[in-house]
């Protein structure tokens, strides 16, 4: 469970939020909508820690965790800038997030074939991510939070670049993931339909 007390943030004199309180209960998938610039991104970075200039108090589990580092942090967060290895593969860099959360090999290897599979991506899995197409990034970045197995994972616009395709296979990969995980799924998007 996740929950925000009291949450307030400025952006030098603009208030992004004034007084938030809400309670994100575990086991559910939840989806986030505003318009641009409405402090969606921002929410999400306090909820991950990547941004600590804010007053209020973030508990997991009931837990306070306004001192814990972002990398300590149980949650798993797609950003809406991606990020990679670009000397490593699609595969590679999977595998490197794995083993850095401390995922057994072989459950390693088997969770990134279903991620792959699921998301459309086998035929790139030995790309660099310099070779990929916009959409397909975003579906890298998708899967680079879905196979860290955090108890919340956080999905900042997540569709950015998807056809209807794409957007219904990574629509069908959360929900398989999330009824055999059980976490927190965030989602946050400025269009109402991709949710």
């Amino acid at each position: 469970m996740i929950q925000i007390s009291n949450l307030s943030k400025k952006d030098g004199e603009t208030v992004v939020f004034s007084d938030l309180n809400y309670t994100f209960e575990n086991a559910c998938i939840y989806g986030l909508v505003g318009r641009n610039g409405a402090g969606k991104t921002t929410l999400l970075n306090i909820l991950s820690n990547y941004d600590k200039n804010y007053t209020g108090v973030i508990s997991i589990d009931r837990k306070k965790m306004n001192k814990v580092d972002y990398l300590d942090m149980p949650v798993a967060y797609a950003m809406d800038q991606p990020s990679f290895f670009n000397e490593l593969t699609i595969y590679e860099n999977l595998l490197l997030i794995a083993s850095s959360r401390k995922i057994k090999k072989q459950e390693a290897f088997d969770k990134i074939e279903r991620i792959l599979d699921g998301l459309g991506l086998k035929k790139y899995e030995n790309y660099s991510p310099l070779e990929l197409s916009k959409g397909t990034m975003q579906r890298l970045n998708n899967a680079c939070a879905m196979i860290q197995e955090e108890k919340i994972t956080i999905f900042d616009e997540p569709f950015s670049g998807f056809d209807p395709v794409q957007m219904k296979l990574l629509e069908n990969v959360i929900v398989e993931f999330h009824k055999k995980e059980k976490g927190i799924y965030i989602i946050s998007s400025h269009d109402i339909e991709c949710l």
